[in-house]
Protein backbone atom coordinates (compact mmCIF):
# COMPACT_ATOMS: atom_id res chain seq x y z
CA UNK A 1 0.00 0.00 0.00
CA UNK A 2 3.08 2.32 0.95
CA UNK A 3 4.67 1.39 -2.49
CA UNK A 4 1.09 2.43 -4.42
CA UNK A 5 1.02 6.06 -2.51
CA UNK A 6 4.69 7.15 -2.88
CA UNK A 7 3.95 6.08 -6.93
CA UNK A 8 0.84 7.91 -7.01
CA UNK A 9 2.68 11.12 -4.65
CA UNK A 10 5.79 10.88 -7.66
CA UNK A 11 3.16 11.11 -10.30
CA UNK A 12 1.55 14.12 -8.97
CA UNK A 13 5.05 16.07 -8.41
CA UNK A 14 5.74 15.22 -12.11
CA UNK A 15 2.22 16.03 -13.10
CA UNK A 16 2.51 19.89 -11.31
CA UNK A 17 6.36 20.18 -12.15
CA UNK A 18 5.30 19.74 -16.41
CA UNK A 19 2.58 22.15 -15.32
CA UNK A 20 4.76 24.58 -14.12
CA UNK A 21 6.91 24.59 -16.64
CA UNK A 22 4.56 24.86 -19.28
CA UNK A 23 2.91 27.73 -17.31
CA UNK A 24 6.53 29.25 -17.15
CA UNK A 25 7.21 28.70 -21.26
CA UNK A 26 3.98 30.65 -21.72
CA UNK A 27 4.37 33.54 -19.47
CA UNK A 28 8.00 33.85 -21.31
CA UNK A 29 6.23 33.97 -24.69
CA UNK A 30 4.86 37.16 -23.60
CA UNK A 31 6.73 40.24 -24.85
CA UNK A 32 6.94 43.39 -23.49
CA UNK A 33 7.63 46.22 -25.65
CA UNK A 34 8.60 49.95 -24.20
CA UNK A 35 7.08 53.19 -25.70
CA UNK A 36 7.71 56.64 -24.21
CA UNK A 37 5.25 59.82 -25.75
CA UNK A 38 6.09 63.02 -24.98
CA UNK A 39 2.92 65.47 -25.34
CA UNK A 40 5.06 68.39 -25.80
CA UNK A 41 5.87 66.51 -29.45
CA UNK A 42 3.01 65.11 -30.33
CA UNK A 43 0.52 63.04 -28.03
CA UNK A 44 0.42 59.94 -30.51
CA UNK A 45 2.59 56.75 -31.85
CA UNK A 46 2.36 53.55 -34.34
CA UNK A 47 3.42 50.11 -33.96
CA UNK A 48 2.60 47.12 -36.30
CA UNK A 49 4.65 44.40 -34.79
CA UNK A 50 5.01 41.08 -36.93
CA UNK A 51 2.96 39.28 -34.67
CA UNK A 52 0.12 42.03 -35.78
CA UNK A 53 0.84 41.82 -39.34
CA UNK A 54 0.57 37.60 -39.17
CA UNK A 55 -2.54 38.06 -37.31
CA UNK A 56 -6.40 37.09 -38.48
CA UNK A 57 -7.38 38.63 -35.18
CA UNK A 58 -6.22 41.41 -32.85
CA UNK A 59 -7.63 43.15 -29.67
CA UNK A 60 -6.39 45.26 -27.95
CA UNK A 61 -6.75 47.02 -24.32
CA UNK A 62 -5.00 49.80 -22.19
CA UNK A 63 -5.15 49.28 -18.30
CA UNK A 64 -5.93 53.07 -17.64
CA UNK A 65 -7.71 54.47 -20.38
CA UNK A 66 -7.70 58.00 -18.93
CA UNK A 67 -4.00 57.79 -19.67
CA UNK A 68 -3.50 56.32 -22.97
CA UNK A 69 -6.36 54.79 -24.93
CA UNK A 70 -5.13 51.91 -27.95
CA UNK A 71 -6.83 51.17 -30.95
CA UNK A 72 -6.36 48.15 -33.81
CA UNK A 73 -5.81 49.70 -37.24
CA UNK A 74 -7.09 46.23 -39.08
CA UNK A 75 -6.34 48.36 -42.57
CA UNK A 76 -2.70 49.27 -41.88
CA UNK A 77 -2.38 46.00 -39.16
CA UNK A 78 -0.82 49.15 -36.73
CA UNK A 79 -1.66 49.27 -32.95
CA UNK A 80 -2.37 53.39 -32.37
CA UNK A 81 -1.43 55.06 -28.72
CA UNK A 82 -3.51 58.41 -27.84
CA UNK A 83 -1.94 59.82 -24.87
CA UNK A 84 -4.35 62.14 -22.80
CA UNK A 85 -2.32 63.16 -19.53
CA UNK A 86 0.95 62.35 -18.32
CA UNK A 87 1.20 58.66 -16.73
CA UNK A 88 2.33 54.82 -17.05
CA UNK A 89 -0.09 52.36 -18.63
CA UNK A 90 -0.04 48.68 -19.32
CA UNK A 91 -1.56 47.89 -23.23
CA UNK A 92 -2.52 44.17 -23.48
CA UNK A 93 -2.17 43.03 -27.19
CA UNK A 94 -4.20 39.24 -27.88
CA UNK A 95 -3.33 38.19 -31.91
CA UNK A 96 -5.40 35.20 -32.90
CA UNK A 97 -3.08 33.36 -35.73
CA UNK A 98 -4.28 31.80 -38.84
CA UNK A 99 -3.07 28.52 -37.57
CA UNK A 100 -6.08 28.66 -34.46
CA UNK A 101 -3.10 29.87 -31.92
CA UNK A 102 -3.20 32.59 -29.60
CA UNK A 103 -0.50 34.93 -29.27
CA UNK A 104 -0.08 37.83 -26.67
CA UNK A 105 2.64 40.57 -26.08
CA UNK A 106 2.45 43.72 -23.86
CA UNK A 107 3.47 47.59 -23.81
CA UNK A 108 4.47 49.73 -21.31
CA UNK A 109 3.45 53.13 -22.39
CA UNK A 110 5.39 55.79 -20.69
CA UNK A 111 3.56 59.69 -20.84
CA UNK A 112 5.46 61.89 -19.98
CA UNK A 113 5.98 66.59 -21.01
CA UNK A 114 9.10 67.82 -21.60
CA UNK A 115 9.32 71.34 -21.08
CA UNK A 116 9.81 73.48 -24.42
CA UNK A 117 13.62 74.85 -25.01
CA UNK A 118 14.12 78.34 -23.73
CA UNK A 119 15.26 80.85 -26.47
CA UNK A 120 18.45 80.69 -25.24
CA UNK A 121 18.54 76.87 -25.01
CA UNK A 122 17.94 77.39 -28.73
CA UNK A 123 20.32 79.58 -29.63
CA UNK A 124 23.36 77.90 -28.05
CA UNK A 125 22.23 74.66 -30.11
CA UNK A 126 22.04 76.67 -33.15
CA UNK A 127 25.64 77.92 -32.12
CA UNK A 128 27.00 74.37 -31.61
CA UNK A 129 25.75 73.46 -35.19
CA UNK A 130 27.50 76.39 -36.23
CA UNK A 131 30.67 75.16 -34.52
CA UNK A 132 30.50 71.51 -35.57
CA UNK A 133 30.19 73.62 -39.54
CA UNK A 134 34.04 75.18 -38.58
CA UNK A 135 35.56 72.12 -37.09
CA UNK A 136 34.49 70.48 -40.12
CA UNK A 137 36.34 72.53 -41.88
CA UNK A 138 39.17 72.36 -40.12
CA UNK A 139 38.83 76.25 -38.46
CA UNK A 140 39.01 77.06 -34.56
CA UNK A 141 35.81 76.81 -32.89
CA UNK A 142 34.11 80.21 -31.66
CA UNK A 143 33.52 81.28 -28.01
CA UNK A 144 30.77 81.94 -26.89
CA UNK A 145 29.96 85.38 -25.66
CA UNK A 146 27.31 86.15 -22.72
CA UNK A 147 27.30 90.06 -23.90
CA UNK A 148 26.82 89.56 -27.24
CA UNK A 149 24.11 87.56 -26.77
CA UNK A 150 22.17 90.10 -25.11
CA UNK A 151 23.25 92.53 -27.80
CA UNK A 152 21.99 90.08 -30.75
CA UNK A 153 18.62 89.94 -28.56
CA UNK A 154 18.32 93.83 -28.13
CA UNK A 155 19.04 93.96 -31.88
CA UNK A 156 16.15 91.72 -33.22
CA UNK A 157 13.90 93.40 -30.26
CA UNK A 158 14.48 96.52 -31.65
CA UNK A 159 15.12 96.31 -35.30
CA UNK A 160 13.52 93.02 -36.08
CA UNK A 161 14.48 91.62 -39.30
CA UNK A 162 16.23 94.65 -40.97
CA UNK A 163 18.86 92.79 -43.04
CA UNK A 164 21.30 94.42 -41.51
CA UNK A 165 20.35 98.02 -42.37
CA UNK A 166 20.30 99.45 -38.67
CA UNK A 167 23.31 97.22 -36.99
CA UNK A 168 25.44 100.41 -36.67
CA UNK A 169 22.87 102.31 -34.90
CA UNK A 170 21.77 99.82 -32.51
CA UNK A 171 25.63 99.29 -31.80
CA UNK A 172 25.45 102.88 -30.67
CA UNK A 173 22.68 102.65 -28.36
CA UNK A 174 23.33 99.88 -27.38
CA UNK A 175 26.71 100.26 -26.17
CA UNK A 176 26.75 104.25 -26.29
CA UNK A 177 30.33 105.45 -25.67
CA UNK A 178 31.82 102.06 -25.45
CA UNK A 179 31.34 101.54 -28.66
CA UNK A 180 33.24 104.60 -29.88
CA UNK A 181 36.09 103.81 -26.77
CA UNK A 182 36.55 99.68 -28.24
CA UNK A 183 35.39 101.25 -31.49
CA UNK A 184 33.90 97.86 -32.03
CA UNK A 185 33.60 96.31 -35.38
CA UNK A 186 30.61 93.11 -35.74
CA UNK A 187 29.71 91.15 -38.56
CA UNK A 188 26.70 89.21 -38.92
CA UNK A 189 24.03 86.97 -40.04
CA UNK A 190 20.52 87.49 -40.45
CA UNK A 191 17.05 84.74 -40.96
CA UNK A 192 14.23 83.57 -40.19
CA UNK A 193 12.89 79.60 -39.22
CA UNK A 194 10.73 77.71 -36.31
CA UNK A 195 13.87 75.36 -34.98
CA UNK A 196 18.12 75.73 -35.06
CA UNK A 197 18.32 73.46 -37.51
CA UNK A 198 16.06 75.52 -39.68
CA UNK A 199 18.20 78.64 -39.18
CA UNK A 200 21.77 76.58 -39.81
CA UNK A 201 20.60 75.01 -42.59
CA UNK A 202 19.36 78.37 -44.53
CA UNK A 203 22.72 80.14 -44.02
CA UNK A 204 24.79 77.10 -45.09
CA UNK A 205 23.44 77.27 -47.98
CA UNK A 206 23.63 80.88 -48.82
CA UNK A 207 27.08 81.08 -50.13
CA UNK A 208 27.87 84.75 -48.53
CA UNK A 209 26.39 83.85 -45.13
CA UNK A 210 28.25 80.34 -45.28
CA UNK A 211 31.60 81.97 -45.82
CA UNK A 212 30.82 84.62 -43.06
CA UNK A 213 30.26 81.74 -40.21
CA UNK A 214 33.23 80.18 -41.65
CA UNK A 215 35.78 82.99 -41.22
CA UNK A 216 39.10 82.36 -39.60
CA UNK A 217 39.18 86.21 -38.63
CA UNK A 218 36.37 85.49 -35.91
CA UNK A 219 37.00 84.66 -32.93
CA UNK A 220 33.51 84.78 -30.73
CA UNK A 221 30.40 85.87 -30.87
CA UNK A 222 26.75 84.56 -29.76
CA UNK A 223 23.57 83.51 -31.79
CA UNK A 224 19.62 84.63 -30.60
CA UNK A 225 16.39 83.94 -31.40
CA UNK A 226 13.08 85.84 -30.98
CA UNK A 227 10.19 85.43 -32.59
CA UNK A 228 11.36 83.18 -35.55
CA UNK A 229 14.05 85.33 -36.15
CA UNK A 230 17.90 84.72 -36.34
CA UNK A 231 20.34 86.33 -35.71
CA UNK A 232 24.66 85.47 -35.23
CA UNK A 233 27.29 87.89 -34.57
CA UNK A 234 30.74 87.51 -35.11
CA UNK A 235 33.56 89.54 -33.17
CA UNK A 236 37.19 89.54 -34.29
CA UNK A 237 39.00 89.88 -30.76
CA UNK A 238 38.78 88.40 -27.59
CA UNK A 239 35.36 87.96 -25.54
CA UNK A 240 36.96 89.40 -22.67
CA UNK A 241 36.57 92.84 -24.20
CA UNK A 242 33.11 93.02 -22.82
CA UNK A 243 33.30 91.74 -19.50
CA UNK A 244 32.20 94.34 -17.34
CA UNK A 245 31.91 96.96 -20.05
CA UNK A 246 28.66 98.15 -18.25
CA UNK A 247 30.97 99.56 -15.30
CA UNK A 248 33.12 101.56 -17.27
CA UNK A 249 33.38 105.05 -16.53
CA UNK A 250 33.59 106.73 -20.15
CA UNK A 251 34.21 110.49 -20.45
CA UNK A 252 32.89 112.31 -23.64
CA UNK A 253 35.51 114.83 -25.13
CA UNK A 254 35.43 117.31 -27.63
CA UNK A 255 39.50 117.26 -29.06
CA UNK A 256 40.10 120.77 -30.90
CA UNK A 257 42.54 122.22 -32.88
CA UNK A 258 43.38 125.77 -31.78
CA UNK A 259 45.68 128.30 -34.02
CA UNK A 260 47.15 131.12 -31.70
CA UNK A 261 48.69 133.14 -34.49
CA UNK A 262 44.82 133.30 -35.97
CA UNK A 263 43.56 133.49 -32.71
CA UNK A 264 40.41 130.52 -33.35
CA UNK A 265 39.91 127.24 -33.90
CA UNK A 266 40.62 125.26 -37.16
CA UNK A 267 39.73 122.52 -38.86
CA UNK A 268 41.82 119.68 -40.61
CA UNK A 269 44.44 118.47 -38.39
CA UNK A 270 44.90 114.81 -37.93
CA UNK A 271 45.59 113.68 -34.60
CA UNK A 272 46.65 110.49 -32.64
CA UNK A 273 45.89 109.59 -28.94
CA UNK A 274 47.06 106.46 -26.76
CA UNK A 275 46.28 105.13 -23.30
CA UNK A 276 50.06 105.76 -21.54
CA UNK A 277 52.51 103.87 -21.52
CA UNK A 278 50.54 100.94 -23.64
CA UNK A 279 50.84 103.31 -27.04
CA UNK A 280 51.18 99.76 -29.30
CA UNK A 281 47.92 98.13 -28.33
CA UNK A 282 45.70 101.36 -27.63
CA UNK A 283 46.95 103.85 -30.21
CA UNK A 284 44.07 105.20 -32.35
CA UNK A 285 44.07 108.00 -34.90
CA UNK A 286 41.33 110.47 -36.29
CA UNK A 287 40.65 113.81 -37.86
CA UNK A 288 38.99 117.14 -36.73
CA UNK A 289 36.58 118.02 -39.58
CA UNK A 290 35.50 121.18 -38.43
CA UNK A 291 36.38 124.17 -35.84
CA UNK A 292 33.73 122.76 -33.50
CA UNK A 293 35.93 119.65 -32.68
CA UNK A 294 35.59 116.17 -32.87
CA UNK A 295 33.97 113.86 -30.12
CA UNK A 296 36.03 110.67 -28.70
CA UNK A 297 35.13 109.04 -25.52
CA UNK A 298 37.88 107.95 -22.71
CA UNK A 299 37.82 106.09 -19.74
CA UNK A 300 38.14 108.26 -16.15
CA UNK A 301 41.16 107.31 -14.40
CA UNK A 302 43.04 106.74 -17.05
CA UNK A 303 46.05 108.84 -18.87
CA UNK A 304 46.51 109.32 -22.54
CA UNK A 305 48.07 111.15 -24.72
CA UNK A 306 47.30 113.31 -27.72
CA UNK A 307 49.45 114.34 -30.40
CA UNK A 308 49.19 115.59 -33.81
CA UNK A 309 49.87 113.52 -36.70
CA UNK A 310 48.68 115.69 -39.91
CA UNK A 311 49.61 119.64 -39.87
CA UNK A 312 46.91 121.92 -42.45
CA UNK A 313 48.61 123.60 -44.62
CA UNK A 314 50.09 126.96 -43.59
CA UNK A 315 49.87 126.42 -39.70
CA UNK A 316 52.54 125.04 -37.38
CA UNK A 317 52.56 121.90 -35.50
CA UNK A 318 50.88 121.61 -32.44
CA UNK A 319 52.34 120.50 -29.44
CA UNK A 320 51.46 116.83 -27.43
CA UNK A 321 49.28 117.23 -25.01
CA UNK A 322 49.21 114.53 -21.56
CA UNK A 323 45.72 114.68 -19.78
CA UNK A 324 44.88 112.12 -16.51
CA UNK A 325 40.79 112.33 -17.51
CA UNK A 326 38.93 112.94 -14.34
CA UNK A 327 34.59 112.62 -13.97
CA UNK A 328 34.94 116.98 -12.76
CA UNK A 329 37.33 117.93 -15.23
CA UNK A 330 37.45 119.27 -17.96
CA UNK A 331 35.63 118.14 -21.46
CA UNK A 332 37.86 119.89 -23.86
CA UNK A 333 41.24 118.63 -25.33
CA UNK A 334 42.99 121.90 -26.97
CA UNK A 335 45.86 120.65 -29.51
CA UNK A 336 47.87 124.47 -30.01
CA UNK A 337 50.83 125.56 -31.51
Amino acid sequence: MKRIIVKISIVLLLVLTMAGRKDTEVSAKIKTKKITIDLRGGNTAASEPEMVRKAKKVKVKSSKKSVVTVKFKKKRKQIYFKAEKKGTVVVYVSCKMKNGKTKKMKYKVKVIKTKAPTDLERSKKAFAIQNQYRKAKGIKELQWSDEIYEFCRYRLKTSGYDKHVNLGRDMNDYFGGFNVYKDLLFSENMTTGGTAKDAMESWKKSQRHYRNLLAERHVCGAIACYKGMWIAIFYDKDKSDFVNWKSFQMKKITVKRYDSASNRYIAGSGFAYYEAPNKNDTLKVDKIPSSEGKVVYLEIGKSYVFYERIVPDGYEKAKTVRITVEENGSNEIVLSN
